[in-house]
């Protein structure tokens, strides 16, 4: 499930596949180290493949690529960084750290991602090194932030309950430890500098054997009802059971999934389904089972169909969880039906249980630039030594959270003073909207998609407000190809790109994000949405039951 930027690799032509160059690369080392210092902006095509496990992907400048094309110069190569961050939680230093770091080698700017991460783009290679070392010395890592292992564990950083935040978060760090490589490549590369060119002997790993997984593995944690991480789109999905003592066991989904490619009808968006229940003390042993079966069965010769949501379709789910159960050496029991979802996005104020607040602060696209990066800067500078923190939601908002009563005036007015939007000065269409950075970074984007959302949701802005729904909730979502980084495909309504200037439109998501929006309209030009989406909001309008979403609206009609 690509919910966070998910950039280009290089083409491999007729030389090594993607599975050789893990199998020759000692351990993730490759040639890194070699190349680092060759005095080139960029690495070989079979290093690119071995940077993905280090959290790197080589990428270049499109917006002056056609420009140096035809001058005969060199593509204007650049690196998008990034890092890992279980559950979306931060210190007050570990921020104020890549906030440094995003004027010294990031162009800049943050960007939160959609698995509670931090991006930094337009990194040179000259950058990487200090870069990486200084996230290291502020225990931020970028290993195992892509590639083909266990990425950045998600969970909701709300901190609503202490006891709940703590089932949460706790999980979420556990499972991040415990299925992070093993090599030692990543610290002898990126911040010893010395040894990697030398091991020859790679460090064994007991869960992901010398080739790691087919592709990636994700893993998110939901609270009951509370689907702010979208859990459904997760290769595994982790929902904690309550009893009268606690959290008992753990809910189990899998096969989740929302990338797909053009033109191959044998990929597509999957939502997880429930494989059972286990006890909350095996949790961890049932997760590396889940692994371990999609590392023996995942499809090693077809990327495009390596992901487990295609091993479970091609095999079945009966037969997944008895490939799981093997490998456990226990049966899983029958999971207890789940409340209804609703997606919070735990913007605004709240209260905490410990008597402090939080307040939840839009980020447009998750970039964080300008005004919003100076505020978040002056509030924790001010404020961090008080214990307020910084934490990032998968909806790629921002946290402010552990404020004393008596500062929430105080921390409003600094928002302020850098004309930072709160939750109530934006609509909902605009508040709830989340987008991919495509271009120029993106080497897989097909078109834009952050760049013109601002246009988009104006001009969906424009159409609800014709009809009286300007106070409409509306989940929207956008990417410049369909692999779904925004994940466009459980929207109400998600617009995906399929060409240059064209998207598809896809309509019908479930507001809670257990459902999916089929496709309505294919190479749909921009300027052309209004005329796509106005026969549903018209109908919507005259014929809507009381309470009724546009997407459960939209899923009725077209269903009936």
């Amino acid at each position: 499930m690509p919910d966070e930027t998910e950039p280009a690799s290089p083409t491999l032509s007729a030389g090594p596949t993607s599975e050789d160059i893990k199998a020759a690369s000692r351990g993730l080392r490759g040639a890194l180290s070699v190349e680092l210092k060759d005095g080139t902006d960029a690495f070989s095509t079979e290093s690119c493949q071995i940077l993905k496990f280090h959290g790197i992907y080589q990428q270049d400048n499109r917006d002056v690529r056609r420009e140096r094309t035809r001058a005969h110069e060199e593509l204007d190569h650049i690196f998008m960084v990034r890092a890992s961050v279980p559950g979306g939680a931060l210190t007050a230093e570990q921020w104020l750290a890549m906030d440094r770091l995003a004027d010294e080698v990031g162009g800049g700017t943050l960007r939160l991602t959609s698995r509670g991460g931090v991006q930094f783009h337009f990194t040179r290679k000259g950058g990487l090194a200090p870069l990486i070392r200084s996230l290291d010395a502020h225990l931020i890592t970028t290993l195992a932030a892509c590639g083909d292992v266990n990425r950045n564990v998600v969970a909701c950083p709300a901190p609503l309950d202490d006891s709940r935040q703590k089932v949460l978060l706790d999980l979420a760090q556990r499972l991040a430890v415990r299925f992070r490589p093993r090599t030692h490549a990543y610290y002898e590369v990126w911040v010893d500098g010395e040894k990697a060119v030398t091991s020859e002997v790679p460090e064994a790993e007991p869960v992901y054997g010398p080739t790691y997984l087919p592709r990636k593995f994700k893993i998110g944690v939901a609270w009951p009802g509370d689907n702010c991480t979208d859990i459904f789109s997760h290769d595994l999905g982790l929902v904690p059971a309550i009893g009268a003592g606690g959290v008992e066991g753990f809910t189990v989904l899998v096969g989740g999934g929302l990338g797909a490619t053009h033109a191959r009808p044998d990929t597509f968006p999957r939502l997880a389904d429930v494989l059972g229940w286990v006890p909350a003390d095996a949790v961890e042993e049932l997760a590396e089972a889940v692994i371990v079966a999609f590392r023996d069965l995942g499809n090693r010769e077809d990327r495009k169909r390596a992901r487990l949501k295609y091993v479970i379709e091609d095999i079945g789910l009966d037969a997944f969880r008895g490939e799981v159960e093997q490998r456990w050496g226990q049966s899983l029991a029958t999971a207890p039906a789940l409340p209804a979802w609703h997606q919070h996005d735990h913007l605004g104020w709240h209260h905490q249980d410990d008597g402090r607040w939080f307040l939840g602060v839009p980020v447009a696209s998750g970039r964080v630039a300008g005004g919003l990066r100076t505020a978040l800067r002056e509030v924790i500078e001010r404020f961090g030594p008080a214990g307020v923190t910084l934490k990032i939601t998968p909806r790629q908002d921002v946290l402010i959270t552990g404020i004393d009563a008596a500062a929430r005036s105080d921390v409003v007015a600094i928002l302020r003073s850098h004309d930072v939007a709160l939750a109530d000065d934006l609509t909902p269409v605009r508040r709830l909207a989340m987008a991919c950075p495509a271009l120029p970074t993106c080497g897989l984007a097909l078109s834009e998609a952050e760049r013109v959302a601002p246009d988009v949701l104006d001009m969906l802005e424009r159409e609800l407000a014709d009809r009286g729904l300007s106070d409409l909730d509306l989940h929207v979502r956008m990417t410049g190809c369909p692999n779904g980084c925004a994940r466009p495909y459980t929207a109400e309504i998600g617009i995906v790109g399929r060409t240059k200037t064209g998207y598809d439109i896809h309509l019908g998501g479930a507001a809670a994000g257990d459902r999916l929006a089929p496709p309505v309209a294919k190479s749909v030009k921009l300027a052309e949405l209004p005329t796509v989406l106005a026969p549903y909001l018209d109908r919507y309008v005259a014929d809507r039951s009381d309470g009724e979403s546009f997407g459960d609206f939209v899923h009725r009609v077209e269903a009936s």
